[in-house]
């Protein structure tokens, strides 16, 4: 059967049958309608799934294409990797190029070193801070998501945190994926976010075990939930004096807020930082930058961090990512894109707000948010008892029905331009009426 002859339904009864779950990835079910969307294909801000409906796409495939789908820039770069034929397991002047780009641009790449998910390259991150400390322990904030490996899997969303915690002590442990060892839970530390006392307490008891502290500078796994850079420079502070890697996940905050990614936003520089999704506008494609001190571990003649795959480096990720840093350059590139969405977003919050529905949207950059049954700030993963997942779903379920969809991660891209910032607002202020009456 041919995808685009059929529909939804009988697509996806297919898909099971050859598919687990029939998907690819299981955040490929949509959290509102419990159901994956199969998709034709994709164009500037918009999606056409397999019966040729179009949809205003504020999911942007997990906040990978934040410049747009099909930009035409990228895909002119991708032809000519065709053209001169695609190989692996080589370098190519295309990986120097790219790398040169990061270190131009991100404030803690001295060197780089490629890898292909964001999930890869954590793993990766925490292997080095290991080897180049010699330590055992990794810090990491209760409820952030670092990828789908072993050691980031628990309490990795904030609805797995340990709610009992009152922001004074280590987090508990929760349940881990089935297939997990027990064990793992004795390599980490769990602490509450954008609390720097207790990392304070915990370093002074235990630094001589602790490797690194893993964060995202910006959470935007849990919606839009921020942090100030008086707490990142206290981490910071805390690391100096203990001689702990601080690792930046920008797999999802990277280029959201300009080209310096969140580190540069907040002016706190980590030892360490993870790029990918927006590094290549959603091609495959991964990077560890960091401080040239900690990166030369991977090459150590006498006691190397491994780190190697066939394809690291990937020419058509790379070739993708040097069109995608062209795009980002250019003058006034990032001001008139975030002016856009920042005028788009407090007009969405008006509507909502004139319609009577209880919503908070909350945004940093690009990526943001519809925090669904308060109008208050949503500033630690404890306020988010307040909200209504009925009313949520109802509404969001109306939105995607009226042709605007929504998944997680939400992005307004460099591609949703007045126009269709203006058709959204219009259906999306119906969307909540309609679910104000279910």
């Amino acid at each position: 059967m041919s995808p685009a002859a059929s529909n939804q339904a009988a697509f996806s009864a297919d898909a099971l049958t050859y598919l687990v779950g029939g998907v690819s990835s299981s955040f490929r079910i949509n959290p509102y309608t419990g159901r994956p969307l199969y998709i034709q294909r994709a164009d500037g801000p918009y999606l056409h799934d397999i019966e040729g409906r179009r949809y205003i796409d504020f999911f942007m495939g997990h906040g990978a294409c934040p410049l747009g789908h099909n930009r035409p820039e990228i895909r002119q770069a991708l032809a000519a990797i065709l053209e001169d034929g695609v190989f692996a397991e080589f370098d190519h002047p295309l990986t120097v190029a790219l790398a040169k780009k990061i270190v131009e641009h991100v404030p803690c790449a001295e060197q780089v070193r490629y890898v292909n998910s964001g999930s890869e390259g954590t793993l990766l991150s925490l292997r080095l801070a290991r080897g180049y400390t010699g330590r055992t322990r990794v810090v990491r904030v209760d409820g952030h998501f670092h990828g789908g490996h072993d050691y980031v899997l628990g309490n990795n969303l904030a609805s797995k945190t340990d709610r009992d915690n009152p922001g004074d002590r280590l987090s508990k442990i929760g349940p881990l994926s089935a297939g997990i060892p027990d064990v793992i839970r004795e390599t980490l530390f769990l602490v509450p976010w954008n609390r720097p006392e207790v990392i304070e307490r915990l370093a002074g008891e235990r630094g001589d075990e602790i490797a690194a502290i893993l964060m995202n500078p910006i959470d935007y796994n849990n919606g839009c939930v921020t942090t100030t850079t008086e707490y990142l420079q206290a981490v910071r502070d805390i690391c100096d004096r203990h001689g702990i890697v601080l690792i930046f996940d920008e797999i999802l905050s990277g280029f959201r807020t300009g080209l310096s990614c969140a580190q540069g936003y907040y002016g706190v520089t980590p030892d360490v930082c993870l790029l990918g999704k927006a590094l290549s506008n959603g091609v495959p494609i991964a990077a560890i930058a960091g401080k040239e001190r900690i990166m030369r571990k991977v090459m150590d003649p006498e006691d190397p961090v491994v780190a190697g795959g066939t394809f690291s480096g990937n020419l058509m990720g790379c070739a993708a990512g040097l069109a995608a840093f062209s795009i980002m350059e250019a003058p006034d590139f990032f001001p008139v894109w975030l002016r856009r969405a920042g005028k788009f977003l407090d007009s969405l919050q008006s509507a909502l707000d004139e319609e009577g529905f209880p919503a908070r949207v909350q945004y940093l950059g690009c990526n943001f948010f519809i925090y669904v049954g308060t109008r208050e700030p949503i500033r630690e993963y404890r306020d988010l008892a307040r909200l209504n997942a009925a009313l949520a779903r109802t509404f969001f379920q109306e939105c995607i029905e009226r042709g605007v969809y929504f998944h997680t991660d939400f992005t307004v891209s460099a591609m949703h331009d007045d126009a269709v910032l203006a058709e959204a607002l219009n259906q999306i202020r119906s969307a909540a009426r309609e679910a104000l009456c279910s």
